[in-house]
């Protein structure tokens, strides 16, 4: 008698422990590539000879370079300069380009207008971002 109350005590609290542990585990979702290949190249961060020729502008520049393996429509590529400071990072350039239109497979789309003037002469660290 003093067993199967036990039991019956003891099933529902397994029960309700069981699907309390259940519904903290999250689902596996599914994930699907994506239909094209696209591979971005990122420049080092540099300065700029042709904008000191060009324009007399001592500026520190980062270029980047898109191709996709399939055509596209309606392309924007993205980038961001960044200097390195003591406790954290400052964005201090950004630009964007957008290709409208159909754009061709194996076609290098270039964006080469993130840049930021050099306030001074002293030595800084820099790196880019590009999607």
């Amino acid at each position: 008698m003093r067993n199967s109350k036990i039991r019956q005590i003891t099933l529902p609290i397994i029960l309700i422990t069981a699907q309390a542990i259940t519904t903290l585990i999250p689902a596996q979702g599914v994930v699907t590539p994506p239909l094209t290949k696209c591979h971005i190249e990122l420049d080092s961060p540099h300065i700029s000879k042709y904008l000191v020729r060009k324009f007399g502008i001592m500026a520190v520049k980062v270029n980047a370079y898109s191709k996709c393996d399939k055509p596209m429509r309606d392309l924007k590529l993205t980038v961001e300069l960044y200097k390195v400071g003591f406790f954290d990072d400052d964005q201090v350039a950004k630009e964007e380009i957008t290709v409208p239109g159909l754009i061709y497979a194996n076609r290098v789309v270039k964006n080469q207008a993130a840049y930021v003037k050099c306030k001074n002469s002293k030595k800084s660290r820099f790196y880019g971002i590009a999607y």
